[in-house]
């Protein structure tokens, strides 16, 4: 076990790599490894989140159930698991374990008894990586059966290392994405049976999968991308709509909305997922988020959006035009723009063209 001050370091290390440079993925494989050096785990995973509804997006793992992902997942957000990853990301302590939440009997857990313990894992810690603006993702690890299930001291270090490394995460969705020129592509659907296997699927289906995250891996093991199943399972158990949806950066720069719904009809028992090009309107609450604007710069970039110049903002907020540019100066430093110009087409979709920076026009930043 280590001692407290081992811990402290860890914590001390945690703070200054949440305030480095590196990009999110070296932050998370840093973290990983003083995480596992002094709490002691041999599995891992760490998933981003959709701010918005919760849901767990892309991450990064090393872990042995990869094939029974779906199903992990299918009974982490069916609303009867113990320390699901929702449900903490909303509990005033983020920070929970299966031993814990169990009071020691695993098997009360439908996700360790049917999946986990079949390939030898023990307790599961986990913690919300959660700040002021969202939940960003959760670390999850595992000890082997056998193993001692996690005390009070490693759960609160998971806990700080949660908070710690959360504006990390968040940072990491404004990363910028590759310049491609996107062509619009027409939504795919994917029909799932209620046991949340594959019924059918359009055409451009796939074109949409292969956009997503680690989609060839999923491929090799006969899966769709991992952010299917909670939504489609959220759909399936009588989520609302709102949360039957997320929201996943591709990889080629694209925000893709992945939405679910029941299909209607006396004989229609499946669940539809649609996965398209997200709009501006549905990426502006996450990008505002990730860039941790306050509710009045969020108002001032959004009534900019909404093509109003700055004699306009000043009417529709009741505010000076010197509190639009001190505003505005702000948002400027956050997003890392020096125009409006380059401001409206940062909170644009990469393939929407009425944005698109090289045609916008551009008022200078004037104190």
């Amino acid at each position: 076990m280590a001692s407290d001050r081992g811990r402290g370091r860890c914590r001390e290390r945690l703070e200054r790599l949440a305030g480095s440079a590196l990009d999110r993925e070296s932050v998370q494989l840093e973290a990983i490894g003083d995480l596992r050096r002094v709490i002691g785990f041999d599995r891992w995973c760490w998933p981003l989140a959709d701010p918005r509804t919760l849901i767990p997006l892309s991450g990064l793992a090393e872990h042995d159930y990869g094939p029974n992902v779906p199903r992990v997942l299918e009974l982490e957000y069916s609303g009867g698991d113990l320390a699901a990853m929702d449900v903490l990301a909303r509990r005033s302590s983020p920070v929970g374990s299966l031993a814990r939440e169990s009071g020691g009997d695993l098997a009360r857990s439908p996700r360790w008894d049917e999946v986990l313990r079949q390939v030898g894992i023990g307790d599961e810690a986990v913690v919300a990586c959660r700040d002021p603006f969202g939940c960003w993702g959760w670390i999850k690890a595992y000890r082997g059966q056998g193993e001692r299930p996690f005390d009070d001291d490693d759960l609160e270090l998971l806990a700080s290392a949660g908070s710690s490394l959360s504006s990390a995460l968040r940072r990491g969705f404004t990363a910028a994405a590759p310049g491609i020129a996107h062509e619009p592509t027409a939504p795919g659907v994917i029909v799932l049976e209620p046991d949340l296997t594959v019924a059918s699927r359009t055409a451009g289906a796939g074109t949409w999968i292969e956009a997503l995250p680690a989609a060839k891996l999923f491929a090799v093991w006969g899966i769709l991308p991992a952010i299917v199943y909670p939504v489609a399972t959220r759909a399936r158990d009588g989520g609302s709509a709102a949360g039957a949806r997320a929201l996943e950066r591709g990889v080629d720069g694209r925000w893709v909305a992945i939405e679910a719904a029941p299909l209607e009809g006396d004989s229609a028992t499946g669940i539809a997922i649609t996965l398209r090009a997200a709009a501006p309107a549905e990426t502006f609450d996450l990008l505002c988020r990730a860039y941790a604007l306050t509710h009045r710069e969020r108002d001032v970039v959004s009534a900019l959006v909404a093509g109003l110049d700055t004699r306009a903002v000043t009417e529709q907020l009741v505010i000076s035009r010197h509190t639009v540019q001190d505003h505005l100066k702000s948002v400027f430093q956050k997003v890392g723009v020096s125009s409006r110009r380059e401001l409206l087409a940062t909170f644009s979709a990469p393939d929407d063209r009425r944005w698109d920076a090289a045609t916008l026009p551009g008022e200078p930043l004037r104190s």
